[in-house]
């Protein structure tokens, strides 16, 4: 039961960012550069094209841990349409584990009692009206966290994502965040 309720608590997270997609315009101001002031970011290349996120308040890391013996982390930047509460484009990383997130590199994903275990990466762009997430049958993502301080994480990540309707496919490479932790 508690495999299924989380399974299900990972598929909603996903859907809910899917539904925050639905009401955004597609102008062309959509694609004008996030505005950096604090030096934190997330950025990688999707297909060879680079993405950068630089808000403050569209980025952020936590670490938790809400069940005993399951640790969590995860990370996110995204960039909102001009003028309105969607967004426009999204990265977002999660890694679940079953020791304390540390300093390593993180590599794949494997089913367990509590959903799964590993790195989960996903990427959305509301102009293609789809979101891309690590295949869970064919994982190909890593995940290296590089410092971990009370204010901050930083990272590296890259790997491959896909859009389970369609079935297409993005290369997400060159992968790096330093953002503000909210806990």
């Amino acid at each position: 039961m508690k495999k299924s309720m989380n399974i299900n608590q990972i598929l909603l997270a996903l859907l809910v960012s899917v539904m925050a997609f639905g009401c955004g315009s597609k102008d062309e101001q959509d694609l004008n550069p996030d505005k950096n002031s604090s030096g934190y970011f997330l950025k990688a290349k999707v297909n060879g094209t680079l993405v950068e996120f630089k808000t403050t308040t569209l980025l952020g890391a936590d670490l938790s841990s809400s069940i005993q013996g399951v640790y969590d982390f995860s990370a996110s930047g995204a960039r909102q349409v001009t003028g309105q509460s969607a967004l426009a484009e999204s990265i977002s990383i999660i890694l679940r584990e079953t020791s304390p997130i540390t300093e390593k590199s993180y590599v794949g994903l494997v089913p367990f009692d509590y959903g799964f275990k590993g790195v989960i990466l996903a990427y959305s762009l509301e102009v293609e009206d789809k979101v891309y997430t690590t295949d869970v049958t064919e994982p190909n993502v890593t995940l290296e966290i590089t410092e971990i301080k009370p204010a901050f994480v930083k990272g590296r990540f890259n790997g491959v994502v896909r859009d389970f309707l369609s079935g297409e496919t993005k290369t997400i490479t060159e992968g790096e965040f330093f953002v503000k932790r909210g806990n």
